[in-house]
């Protein structure tokens, strides 16, 4: 196995803390990953940001928690028929929560845009709260950052969620610029 392995004696070999690869490893840093419940805590607490609108927290936290009004949810409650499920961009896929802010084309296209314009790259997760959570400390950035990037994916999901009701209610045609 290790005949492939080829040494580079100009490289010098250093240990690397994945959680904070700028500063390195603390105690303290420890403890802002935690492994156990608590850290359910600390991703709801992150969509609590003083520069946030109240209204988009609480979209936040109803999005994290699978409360919103999405189509399968309404056909879940009774409100829709189960013909009425497809999403509203045109994709071919059911409406559900995870479907309309991350994988529907159009939103797929922002996030793309969004990442672009972040000047990163970024492989997105199966669920909501890993997708907040690895948007939102996004490794190899500096810690100060965090609070920002959970501002923009907060600002995000929340263009995306408005920009869906005006093409449903008002029937305006979504643009992802």
């Amino acid at each position: 196995m290790l005949h492939n392995i080829v040494l580079q004696g100009h490289i010098h070999d250093m240990w690397r803390w994945i959680l904070d690869p700028v500063d390195g490893y603390s105690v303290k840093g420890t403890y802002q990953y935690p492994v156990d419940a608590s850290s359910e805590r600390g991703l709801f607490d992150a969509v609590w940001q003083k520069q946030v609108p109240s209204k988009v927290s609480v979209f936040a936290w109803r999005l994290l928690r699978n409360r919103l009004p999405t189509k399968d949810n309404l056909v879940c409650r009774h409100v829709l028929h189960h013909d009425d499920m497809s999403c509203i961009g045109d994709c071919d896929s059911f409406e559900t929560t995870f479907h309309l802010i991350f994988d529907c084309d159009i939103s797929d296209s922002v996030w793309h845009l969004l990442y672009r314009w972040l000047d990163i790259s970024f492989i997105p997760p199966d669920t909501v709260h890993d997708h907040l959570h690895q948007f939102g400390h996004l490794m190899g950035l500096p810690r100060f950052t965090h609070s920002f990037l959970k501002i923009i994916w907060l600002a995000c999901v929340w263009v995306i969620w408005k920009e869906r009701n005006n093409m449903i209610f008002k029937q305006k045609a979504l643009v992802p610029d």
